[in-house]
Protein backbone atom coordinates (compact mmCIF):
# COMPACT_ATOMS: atom_id res chain seq x y z
CA UNK A 1 0.00 0.00 0.00
CA UNK A 2 2.61 2.70 0.89
CA UNK A 3 4.64 1.92 -2.24
CA UNK A 4 1.55 2.45 -4.39
CA UNK A 5 1.07 5.80 -2.64
CA UNK A 6 4.68 6.67 -3.53
CA UNK A 7 4.13 5.87 -7.22
CA UNK A 8 0.82 7.73 -7.24
CA UNK A 9 2.44 10.85 -5.79
CA UNK A 10 5.31 10.52 -8.28
CA UNK A 11 2.82 10.36 -11.15
CA UNK A 12 0.89 13.34 -9.74
CA UNK A 13 4.13 15.35 -9.48
CA UNK A 14 5.09 14.50 -13.05
CA UNK A 15 1.64 15.39 -14.36
CA UNK A 16 1.68 18.59 -12.30
CA UNK A 17 4.97 19.59 -13.93
CA UNK A 18 3.89 18.64 -17.46
CA UNK A 19 0.44 20.25 -17.25
CA UNK A 20 1.99 23.40 -15.84
CA UNK A 21 4.40 23.83 -18.72
CA UNK A 22 2.07 22.77 -21.51
CA UNK A 23 -1.19 24.38 -20.43
CA UNK A 24 -0.88 26.91 -17.63
CA UNK A 25 2.55 28.52 -17.96
CA UNK A 26 2.57 28.68 -21.76
CA UNK A 27 2.82 32.11 -23.36
CA UNK A 28 -0.61 31.65 -24.95
CA UNK A 29 -2.28 30.95 -21.60
CA UNK A 30 -0.40 33.72 -19.79
CA UNK A 31 -1.41 36.31 -22.41
CA UNK A 32 -5.06 35.83 -21.43
CA UNK A 33 -4.31 37.24 -17.98
CA UNK A 34 -5.26 40.86 -17.61
CA UNK A 35 -3.63 42.05 -14.39
CA UNK A 36 -4.73 45.47 -13.20
CA UNK A 37 -2.57 45.74 -10.08
CA UNK A 38 0.97 45.29 -8.85
CA UNK A 39 3.54 45.32 -11.61
CA UNK A 40 1.40 43.98 -14.41
CA UNK A 41 1.83 40.92 -16.58
CA UNK A 42 5.51 40.30 -15.78
CA UNK A 43 4.80 40.09 -12.05
CA UNK A 44 1.92 37.64 -12.58
CA UNK A 45 4.07 35.47 -14.86
CA UNK A 46 6.96 35.46 -12.36
CA UNK A 47 4.75 34.64 -9.39
CA UNK A 48 2.95 31.84 -11.25
CA UNK A 49 6.23 30.36 -12.46
CA UNK A 50 7.80 30.50 -9.01
CA UNK A 51 4.82 28.96 -7.26
CA UNK A 52 4.49 26.27 -9.93
CA UNK A 53 8.11 25.19 -9.59
CA UNK A 54 7.92 25.31 -5.81
CA UNK A 55 4.80 23.16 -5.70
CA UNK A 56 6.32 20.69 -8.20
CA UNK A 57 9.38 20.30 -5.99
CA UNK A 58 7.08 19.80 -3.01
CA UNK A 59 5.28 16.95 -4.80
CA UNK A 60 8.58 15.20 -5.51
CA UNK A 61 9.80 15.89 -1.98
CA UNK A 62 6.63 14.41 -0.56
CA UNK A 63 7.08 11.34 -2.78
CA UNK A 64 10.68 10.95 -1.58
CA UNK A 65 9.63 11.16 2.06
CA UNK A 66 6.89 8.55 1.47
CA UNK A 67 9.52 6.34 -0.18
CA UNK A 68 11.80 6.64 2.86
CA UNK A 69 8.92 5.74 5.16
CA UNK A 70 8.13 2.66 3.07
CA UNK A 71 11.75 1.55 2.65
CA UNK A 72 12.70 1.97 6.31
CA UNK A 73 10.52 0.80 9.14
CA UNK A 74 11.03 3.73 11.46
CA UNK A 75 13.21 6.45 9.89
CA UNK A 76 14.78 8.98 12.19
CA UNK A 77 14.34 12.74 12.01
CA UNK A 78 17.79 13.05 10.47
CA UNK A 79 16.98 10.68 7.61
CA UNK A 80 13.72 12.48 6.85
CA UNK A 81 15.48 15.85 6.88
CA UNK A 82 18.28 14.46 4.70
CA UNK A 83 15.70 13.40 2.12
CA UNK A 84 14.20 16.90 2.23
CA UNK A 85 17.70 18.37 1.93
CA UNK A 86 18.48 16.16 -1.07
CA UNK A 87 15.25 16.89 -2.93
CA UNK A 88 15.41 20.65 -2.48
CA UNK A 89 19.18 20.81 -3.15
CA UNK A 90 18.74 18.89 -6.38
CA UNK A 91 15.74 21.03 -7.35
CA UNK A 92 17.64 24.22 -6.57
CA UNK A 93 20.67 23.07 -8.53
CA UNK A 94 18.51 22.08 -11.51
CA UNK A 95 16.66 25.40 -11.45
CA UNK A 96 19.86 27.41 -11.22
CA UNK A 97 21.25 25.60 -14.27
CA UNK A 98 18.14 26.22 -16.37
CA UNK A 99 17.65 29.09 -18.76
CA UNK A 100 15.35 30.80 -16.24
CA UNK A 101 18.02 30.98 -13.54
CA UNK A 102 17.40 34.69 -13.14
CA UNK A 103 14.17 33.90 -11.30
CA UNK A 104 14.29 33.62 -7.54
CA UNK A 105 12.83 30.15 -6.94
CA UNK A 106 16.20 28.38 -7.11
CA UNK A 107 17.30 30.44 -4.13
CA UNK A 108 14.18 29.46 -2.18
CA UNK A 109 14.92 25.77 -2.80
CA UNK A 110 18.49 26.15 -1.58
CA UNK A 111 17.33 28.04 1.53
CA UNK A 112 14.94 25.19 2.38
CA UNK A 113 17.78 22.70 1.83
CA UNK A 114 20.07 24.74 4.09
CA UNK A 115 17.47 24.91 6.85
CA UNK A 116 16.99 21.13 6.60
CA UNK A 117 20.75 20.63 6.87
CA UNK A 118 21.06 22.90 9.92
CA UNK A 119 18.14 21.22 11.69
CA UNK A 120 19.52 17.74 10.90
CA UNK A 121 22.94 18.65 12.34
CA UNK A 122 21.51 19.81 15.70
Amino acid sequence: MPSSVFFLILIIGTLHHWIGYKLILSEKALRRLKPKRLFGWLCIKTVLTNMWHFSTACWFGFAAIIFVFTALENPSKEITLFVTLSVFSFSGWLCSCSQDHKLIYWGVFLVIASISFIVAKH
